[in-house]
């Protein structure tokens, strides 16, 4: 359990240094990309977690037709559906976080299922500088949870790091 005053406290967590840390990320942005099936038969895309111990959560995402029609138009509007998107997405992802409340621990994780149901692949991790490069190669856009710079910025660096690697340039901070 981390030293905060809470669960939810973003901070930059304890992380497993892996060796394999590309084929991890690989792995996230495959299934990423899949759609898990439900018991009626319908398939909904996922937004992967990549916790600190390199473990992939797969969440699903509603189905289109289950977002009320002016909630698609505004996420539409942010990230347009065409053409999908790698999104990447930096923010606190602290297992006991996650597991307690995923909203405490990512506030706009509902608009991450919204990016994915659109079409979009979503996976997200904590931003370690062991996982930087790993976590944002072949993004299109890179969302970074406002919490987390601090912990980011203590490589002046990670901006350049992430740009490096991505397919596109667009970085954006998202205020809690």
């Amino acid at each position: 359990m981390p030293e905060f005053n809470t669960l939810f406290t973003p901070h930059m967590p304890e992380v497993d240094i892996r060796p394999d840390i590309e084929s991890v990320f690989t792995k996230a942005r495959k299934a990423a990309d899949d759609s898990r099936e439900d018991e009626d038969g319908l398939y909904h895309r996922q937004v992967i977690i990549v916790t600190p111990g390199r473990l992939l959560i797969s969440k699903i995402c509603p189905l289109p037709s289950e977002i009320p029609l002016d909630e698609l138009s505004r996420l539409s509007e942010l990230i347009p559906p065409q053409p999908s998107r790698n999104i990447a997405v930096i923010a606190f992802t602290y297992l006991e976080a996650i597991k307690t409340d995923m909203l405490q621990a990512i506030p706009f994780f509902g608009y991450l299922l919204g990016f994915a149901a659109l079409g979009h692949k979503v996976w997200v991790f904590e931003g370690h500088p062991s996982a930087l490069s790993a976590g944002c190669r072949d993004a299109d856009i890179l969302l970074v949870d406002g919490r987390m710079l601090p912990y980011l910025e203590k490589n002046s660096e990670w901006r350049a790091a992430a740009l490096n690697v991505m397919r596109g340039k667009d970085i954006k901070v998202i205020a809690r």
